[in-house]
């Protein structure tokens, strides 16, 4: 790849048929995983890949674009490719579960490493070495994208119904269920089995603290704990890092207790039942595409793990190079990997252009070319209204059921969880769900998301939890209020204000 400047950005895209995504991060990663890794490195490996990704960053925030026209392109592509077998997908499939695991192996191996014991050579090395693993997973993990959607209607659900030839929702639901489990769900099941271990509690301990002080008291319970937490300590970060200590899981541990609550998702049932319908409707096709998204989903959701993982030590680089160069860790957030040399190792770099990159930035990866605009170039280079729609105003608006039910309740937007106070029974309104949602997700009367598809994180939370969502209503976050007294009709994908 070869970076440009003075590169005038077109978007060529007039109907704005984007595929957004806004949320908490920042330069460095949004072009990782989005550029380098979702442009770049696929195009080496998959030609037919996507071509292009724009994002606009700042404050903590990431609002990324993808070419809807180029993720239908390839899902088209890769549908027709289903009439005669799944082995395109398989072979992409495959390639990315190797470079997942040589990822996670790599990132584990980090966890071992004195970072203030390394030279700058050595600290400079190590960054490179999760870098790269992370986008070689990535590179095909990227794939999965063009499984998801925007508006009114999933392709996946379309495609079931025309292959059946029936309008049935049962069928639908249990076609698109996922049958293998979600790092989230594998994370609650660990949990809810050593939750079934502790078995009962005495009447003495009656709220989390009183169960801390109980395991301090029984150190075969307190091993497990601490345990879990060394092997989960990283699951609800996002990109930014937030490592959880053994105690926040054995609060969450307590309430399963108090509840008897320990049951878990039967994917094996699932898988089963899926086998099943698909041996009755004696469809070879609509069999491979399910095949696929269940893989899909897979992908992105470990894809996903691979992120919030390397989060944790992309953190702890930082400030170990922090702590040396006298840069922020923000300053180090905002340089892009093929700039990391020179700022670290030679100490070359342009402090106001970095601090003028935090207040706001524009990353763009198209035709084999990158750049990253800030300051006065940003409005010299790139015009942001060619990329966003104006809000508008509606009382009814649209989107795709992803769990159903009928709820009424409060609209709560929430873009960060960190800053966000969320109470028990609102609606949940987000661009997308990430895994340090979880929590509100658990808490919330209904989930509402900008983003769309059958293979999104909050298409299969909510239906794991059992929560009424709608996916891929766009500008949810714009159109809606704090607030706000809305009716979720999640059977038919309708939103509908009240007051």
């Amino acid at each position: 790849m070869k970076r440009v400047y003075n590169f005038r950005i077109k978007a060529n895209n007039p109907k704005r048929q984007w595929l957004e995504k806004d949320y908490p991060g920042f330069l460095h990663t949004i072009f990782m995983q989005g550029i380098h890794a979702g442009v770049f490195e696929m195009q080496k490996l998959w030609p037919f890949g996507f071509r292009h990704g724009y994002s606009f960053n700042g404050g903590g925030r990431l609002d990324w674009f993808w070419d809807l026209r180029d993720l239908v392109r390839v899902r088209n592509m890769l549908l027709l490719s289903c009439k005669k077998s799944l082995s395109l997908f398989l072979h992409i499939y495959n390639r990315w579960l190797k470079d997942h695991k040589i990822a996670i192996l790599i990132l584990e191996k980090a966890l071992r490493v004195k970072y203030s014991k390394l030279s700058d050579q050595q600290l400079f090395d190590l960054y490179e070495k999760v870098y790269q693993a992370n986008i070689r997973q990535g590179a095909s993990g990227y794939i999965a994208d063009a499984f998801l959607a925007s508006g009114q209607s999933d392709w996946f659900v379309e495609l079931i119904r025309r292959e059946t030839k029936r309008n049935d929702d049962t069928l639908v639901s249990m076609l698109t269920r996922p049958v293998i489990p979600s790092y989230n769900n594998e994370a609650l099941r660990a949990l809810k089995m050593i939750a079934r271990k502790v078995g009962s509690l005495p009447k003495s301990v009656n709220n989390p603290n009183q169960f801390l002080v109980y395991l301090q008291g029984r150190p075969h319970y307190l091993v497990m704990f601490q345990r879990y937490y060394s092997r989960y300590y990283w699951v609800e970060n996002n990109y930014f890092a937030k490592v959880l200590g053994w105690q926040y899981f054995a609060k969450q541990a307590y309430y399963f207790i108090k509840n008897r609550d320990f049951m878990v998702e039967n994917f094996e049932m699932t898988k089963n039942k899926k086998r099943l319908i698909l041996r009755r409707l004696h469809n070879q096709y609509l069999a491979r595409v399910v095949r696929m998204s269940e893989l899909a989903t897979h992908m992105q959701d470990y894809r996903k793990m691979t992120l919030v993982r390397f989060s944790h030590f992309l953190d702890l680089i930082f400030n170990e190079m922090s702590r040396r160069t006298g840069l922020s860790i923000d300053d180090f957030r905002n340089t892009i990997e093929p700039e990391m040399y020179d700022v670290f190792v030679k100490r070359s770099y342009d402090k106001s252009k970095l601090r003028a990159r935090a207040v706001k930035n524009f990353c763009f990866g198209v035709n084999r070319v990158y750049g990253v605009y800030e300051g006065n170039d940003l409005k010299k280079y790139v015009n942001e209204s060619e990329f966003k729609d104006k809000p508008y105003k509606q009382r009814v608006i649209r989107g795709v059921a992803a769990c159903p039910g009928l709820v009424v309740g409060l609209v709560r937007i929430v873009k960060d969880t960190k800053r966000a106070v969320f109470r028990n029974g609102e609606i949940l309104v987000t661009n997308n769900t990430t895994p340090e949602f979880v929590p509100f997700m658990k808490r919330a009367r209904a989930i509402i998301t900008e983003q769309g598809g059958i293979t999104t994180h909050a298409a299969i939370v909510s239906r794991e939890l059992k929560v009424p969502c709608i996916i891929g209503i766009k500008n949810a976050t714009k159109v809606l209020k704090n607030g706000d007294r809305v009716e979720v009709d999640a059977r038919r994908g309708i939103l509908r204000k009240i007051s």
